[in-house]
């Protein structure tokens, strides 16, 4: 269970949520919607543990996200950007195996997931490519790829559907349903059909003080989404 509890998120120094409790378990597919700016993003890294929480308290199966290190951390929690900017010349197979770094495992098992992974994600073909020569959807896929090779139990995904096309998106996302049934997914989404199509719950963040949270079916109600509409700019 990730389990967040009367937190503040903070945007640039400037307050963006507020006392905001949620609760994510094992089994459930989660979409985090709103207008920009809202603190969608900010958020996700909130819950990942990579910005310092100001108030309130994140828990990961009981034990205090702030104080665990960073390999532990990992192997809980893997986190997806919404953007990445690619700097050094390692090739996809090196980049995908570096999601297997927190459990310091034998060559071959490193190996052996790293493949199964490549090839899951459909990108075995790219495997020996530079990471620095792909275009922006196949450098996409291996930023999911290796995000998965991670195997932690809770995937926070930031727009994991940027510079894909609509083929891959739709096999990837069946991928993301598929591991919410024994993880945790949450992702950051913009297509609201998409959510409500896929998702089994949904975060409805509508200002600083004010957001949603519950099953899919209840939370996208008509009345809901009106109310989402009439508060965007």
């Amino acid at each position: 269970m990730l389990k967040a509890k009367n937190i503040q998120v903070y945007q640039n120094r400037r307050l963006v949520l507020t006392d905001l409790s949620l609760t994510i378990k094992t089994g459930e597919f989660w979409g985090i919607v709103g207008k920009n700016g809202v603190g969608k993003s900010t958020l996700l890294q909130t819950l990942a543990g990579l910005l310092p929480l100001e108030r309130g308290t994140i828990a990961v199966e009981g034990y205090d996200l702030q104080t665990l290190d960073s390999i532990s951390r990992a192997r809980k929690i893997a986190y997806l950007m919404q953007e990445q900017e690619a700097s050094l010349a390692f090739t996809v197979e090196q980049a995908v195996e570096m999601g297997r770094y927190p459990w310091l495992e034998s060559p071959h098992n490193q190996q052996a997931i790293t493949d199964e992974i490549l090839s899951l994600c459909r990108i075995d073909d790219l495997r020996n490519r530079s990471i620095l020569h792909l275009s922006g959807g196949e450098r996409r896929k291996v930023e999911i790829a290796t995000c998965l090779a991670q195997q932690a139990d809770y995937l926070l995904l930031d727009e994991p559907f940027n510079h894909l096309d609509v083929v891959y998106k739709k096999f990837i996302l069946q991928r993301f349903k598929a591991l919410s049934q024994s993880q945790a997914v949450v992702m950051v989404c913009h297509d609201l059909e998409t959510v409500a199509n896929h998702c089994s719950h949904v975060l409805l963040l509508l200002g600083k003080e004010c957001y949603l949270a519950g099953d899919s079916a209840t939370i996208l109600s008509p009345g809901n989404l009106e109310r989402l509409f009439n508060d965007s700019d």
